[in-house]
């Protein structure tokens, strides 16, 4: 009778000890580098309703996350390839970029798409009405030269507006800036930027300044809605440490239904933790645009992967979106 307790209860500290090597073998702190914007509002409602450390914590995974947002896609992916980071959310084309490069390596992939979300090129030129007519003397502002969504779409853009095999015409005149700088030197005509290849809410902002206007959308650019901003992180943060995968995918859903049901409150949470200066009822008007959608399965992404290959940015051709994107996407139908 004794034997057999001391057995049950020996199995039983065993498991434990199991359990809670189990959960010590995941990390307990993790950061993550975003950029600057109304597209990344699931993760910034995650961040101030700590929604992944709870989903965490239900899993019986302790867990501290720290937040930076940092200024294009080429400082995220850095941040990322470095170790300063676990998890990076920045636009589809540094995705595509870093997920060609470390095939045989770090495999990054994609966790969760965030956004799918309009890009407005604009401009303080008169004289430009298309993309066309931008001269050498103008300067277009974009998040990162040839890395950034914004730089690979307004390539698509150039491509479409001056013929096959020109989507490198504008290359000369693009210039790396985050978005607050190129706001700022788009509505003051600093520095010469006479272009701005942009996102919410600075796009919505800069129209309403005199003399700025909307050249081309995104959407016009991608033959419709697509995903704008995505998640993603190395193979070995991945599969090292499943169930905080799963609580990130379940943080973000719980984000994603916030925003939905109760959009004042992610106002609020927005506004808090940016500090962003954008009038409110202009926040409002951009969320309630049905251009925006915070989904978390991907939406129309292989064009711009198809884009990147034919042009040599990337080696290699996806066969399908799920290529780069890990199995926590494998069950939803995202394109």
């Amino acid at each position: 009778m004794k034997t057999t307790t001391l057995k049950k209860l020996g199995l039983t500290l065993v498991a434990g000890l199991l359990a809670s090597t189990s959960a010590r073998a995941e990390m307990s702190q993790v950061r993550v580098a975003t950029q600057i914007g109304l597209a990344y509002l699931p993760l910034i409602v995650m961040e101030h309703d700590k929604l992944w450390e709870k989903k965490a914590a239900e899993k019986g995974v302790p867990l501290s996350v720290e937040y930076l947002r940092l200024g294009g896609g080429s400082p995220l992916n850095d941040a990322l390839l470095s170790d300063s980071v676990q998890v990076a959310s920045a636009g589809l084309a540094p995705l595509l970029t870093l997920w060609d490069r470390t095939k045989t390596n770090y495999k990054v992939k994609g966790l969760s798409a965030v956004a799918a979300a309009p890009m407005y090129l604009l401009t303080n030129n008169p004289n430009v009405k298309t993309i066309k007519d931008f001269t050498p003397a103008d300067r277009i502002a974009v998040a990162s030269v040839k890395i950034s969504i914004n730089a690979i779409v307004l390539n698509m853009g150039v491509e479409q507006a001056f013929g096959p095999g020109k989507a490198n015409a504008l290359d000369d005149i693009q210039v790396a800036m985050a978005h607050p700088e190129a706001y700022a030197a788009l509505t003051t005509k600093a520095g010469g930027i006479t272009g701005y290849m942009a996102t919410s809410p600075f796009q919505e902002r800069a129209l309403m300044q005199p003399g700025i206007h909307k050249v081309a959308n995104s959407f016009d650019i991608l033959g419709g809605p697509s995903t704008f901003s995505v998640a993603y992180a190395k193979s070995d943060f991945a599969n090292g440490n499943p169930k905080l995968v799963e609580a990130f995918i379940e943080a973000q859903r719980d984000a994603v239904k916030l925003i939905t049901t109760d959009r004042a409150k992610a106002i609020d949470e927005y506004l808090a933790v940016t500090g962003d200066k954008t009038d409110r009822k202009l926040i409002e008007t951009i969320l309630a645009s049905p251009e925006y959608d915070f989904d978390i399965v991907p939406k129309a992404t292989m064009p711009m992967a198809g884009f990147m290959q034919r042009t040599g940015i990337l080696k290699s051709a996806p066969a399908s979106w799920k290529d780069y994107f890990f199995d926590t996407m494998k069950n939803e139908k995202g394109s």
